[in-house]
């Protein structure tokens, strides 16, 4: 056996070793890019889903008009559909121009239910509103729907003033979203709609003085726009996260796993302070509509009601602002004299915590059939029984 031949099992080794090595490296290559692949391709299909069902929200064009009082307001005769990823409904408007059947004059008791889509019925059809099924648990009692999509207090405010009052009602049910409204108050357009509308605004002195009146048939400008609600509601508190950790909370993978999400809890003395203008010129206005239904001698009752994120994702940020104002507003009202409040935001959070049906379109974001129904049945228990 020649030297060579000697050392053959060695080299063997060796390039049996190396081969592992190698094969270890693809293998571990291959594996990488496959992951890469199907994480690229899951976020694309996911991202396209989202596209697909924001797409999907088609309203029929012609329910909102413009109204140089109010901003806009629902066209009386108005029928259509309104269809999403999560409901297919139609929409009704009398010849008074408010959702469902017109007033009957042989009503007992009437109710006047004032507030925005989620009072309106946003992704229900009309017998499946809160509204309709209240006036259907008794009789003898009306229930008068005058809730229009994107109204906030001020225009709420105006609307009693002007309309609702025309119609006599014995109670004024005035639901407050807590999600947006009292935010919109101090703006010339909302926060969510392109269409100006009629503010107030606070004197040093404590009185208000209606701004945008006339309102002006415009649009909102794309800066406006651009401004988000977790900006404008936190301001400078907003915590600040690296560019990574940013970039991988857009993703849509990560939002729907609940990934990198910004979850901070704001103490009550920084939301005391960012909210107190808020809050003051929702009072001022509050106890402007007390003043204008004092004048028939109607009741007035508020209902504070939480957007989605309240009741589902209770660590959120927008459910720890909305909490925050939840509690102030039944801090601020307990004493106030003529005003009874109904904390409906508690009651959905421990009945969606409960279990059972979902309470909210899961990505429109509006109060589901379900969630009417149990709105309709917690009000009943306290209004119809109480009165």
């Amino acid at each position: 056996m020649s030297a060579e031949d000697k050392g053959l099992p060695h080299q063997t080794d060796a390039f049996t070793g190396r081969s592992r090595i190698r094969f270890r490296l693809y293998a571990l290559f291959t594996v990488l890019v496959s992951l890469s692949i199907s994480i690229w391709a899951a976020e694309w299909l996911l991202a396209w889903q989202r596209r697909a069902i924001e797409e999907s929200d088609q309203l029929q064009p012609g329910m909102i008009i413009y109204d140089a009082r109010l901003g806009w307001r629902l066209k009386p005769g108005w029928f259509g559909f309104h269809q999403h990823h999560d409901f297919q409904v139609d929409y009704s408007i009398n010849r008074f121009g408010l959702r469902g059947h017109a007033p009957q004059p042989a009503t007992e008791r009437r109710f006047a239910v004032v507030g925005d889509s989620f009072t309106f019925g946003q992704g229900v059809n009309e017998e499946q509103t809160f509204v309709y099924l209240i006036g259907e648990a008794e009789r003898g009692v009306e229930f008068l729907n005058f809730g229009v999509p994107g109204y906030s207090t001020d225009q709420q405010y105006l609307l009693i003033r002007d309309r609702v009052r025309l119609f006599k009602p014995d109670v004024v049910l005035l639901v407050v979203y807590l999600g947006n409204d009292l935010f919109d108050n101090q703006r010339p357009f909302p926060l969510q709609g392109d269409h100006a509308k009629p503010y107030f605004k606070q004197q040093n002195d404590g009185s208000l003085v209606l701004r945008n009146s006339p309102v002006p048939l415009l649009t909102q400008p794309a800066a406006a726009r651009a401004e988000s609600l977790t900006e404008l509601v936190l301001g400078t508190s907003l915590p600040q996260s690296s560019g990574l950790v940013r970039w991988l909370g857009s993703l849509e993978t990560t939002r729907r796993l609940g990934l990198f999400q910004m979850q901070q809890k704001l103490d009550d003395t920084v939301l005391e302070q960012r909210f107190a203008s808020y809050l003051q010129l929702f009072r001022s206005i509050l106890l402007l509509i007390l003043e204008s239904t004092g004048e028939w001698q109607a009741e007035l009752k508020l209902v504070l009601l939480p957007g989605q994120s309240f009741v589902e994702q209770p660590d959120s940020l927008s459910a720890g602002y909305q909490d925050f104002l939840r509690r102030a507003l039944l801090r601020d009202f307990a004493t106030v004299e003529g005003i009874q409040l109904f904390d409906l935001a508690s009651a959905l959070r421990e009945a969606w915590q409960a279990g059972g049906n979902r309470l909210y379109h899961p990505n429109e974001g509006h109060l589901s059939v379900a969630g009417h129904q149990f709105v309709a049945g917690w009000l009943a228990e306290r209004l119809l029984i109480s009165d």
